[in-house]
C-alpha cells in the first residue's frame, strides 16, 4: 500500500520525467529577461488605414563566446470602434532582450541556435502578458497578442532564415 507522500511524490510516477539530473548536452540558463523599449500612442485618424487588428514580431540574436543576447520586437496594431462605430485604436511596438549564458567551453554557434529556436518560446509569454498590460492601462481590455504554437512559428523562422544571429568575436 502507497501512502500519501509516495502517490504525491511525481518523481515515483513512471509517465514523469525528471529533468534534475546532468544532461549529455551543455546547460543554457536564462539569466535575464528586460524590457528596452516601449511606445505607445493612439492610432488617429490613421485608424481607419487598418481593417483589424495586426500582431507582427522580429528575432534578432548577438552571440559572444557562451552568451547569447535574444531581442524579440513586438508591434501590435490594435483596432476596435468607438460607440458611434468610428474607427479608433493604439500602436503598441516594444523590445524585449533576454540575456542566456552556456556553461563554461559551450561553441558559440551552438549558442546561435539555441537563441534561434528558443526565444520565441520564452519571450512570447512575456510580449503577451506586457502588451496586455499596456492596452489594459491605455483603458481597453482586451487580449492583445494572440496565444501561438511556438513550435510552428519557429519551423517557419528557421526555415524562412528568419532570425538573425550576429556572431561577435572577444
Amino acid at each position: 500500500m502507497k501512502t500519501i507522500n509516495e502517490e504525491l511524490d511525481l518523481s515515483r510516477n513512471d509517465k514523469s520525467v525528471d529533468v534534475s539530473a546532468d544532461e549529455t548536452h551543455f546547460h543554457i540558463q536564462c539569466d535575464d529577461i528586460r524590457l528596452v523599449s516601449s511606445l505607445l500612442r493612439p492610432l488617429g485618424e490613421e485608424a481607419g488605414q487598418y481593417d483589424s487588428s495586426r500582431f507582427t514580431f522580429k528575432i534578432s540574436a548577438a552571440v559572444q563566446g557562451s552568451q547569447a543576447f535574444s531581442h524579440l520586437e513586438t508591434q501590435v496594431i490594435f483596432r476596435t470602434a468607438d460607440e458611434a462605430g468610428e474607427p479608433r485604436g493604439f500602436h503598441l511596438r516594444f523590445g524585449l532582450i533576454a540575456r542566456f549564458s552556456g556553461d563554461e567551453g559551450i561553441d558559440p554557434e551552438e549558442m546561435g541556435k539555441f537563441a534561434r529556436f528558443y526565444t520565441l518560446s520564452i519571450l512570447w509569454p512575456y510580449a503577451r502578458e506586457y502588451a496586455a498590460d499596456q492596452l489594459r492601462r491605455a483603458g481597453e481590455d482586451c487580449l492583445s497578442l494572440p496565444i501561438i504554437n511556438p513550435q510552428l512559428v519557429t519551423e517557419r523562422l528557421i526555415e524562412d532564415d528568419l532570425v538573425e544571429v550576429e556572431m561577435i568575436n572577444a
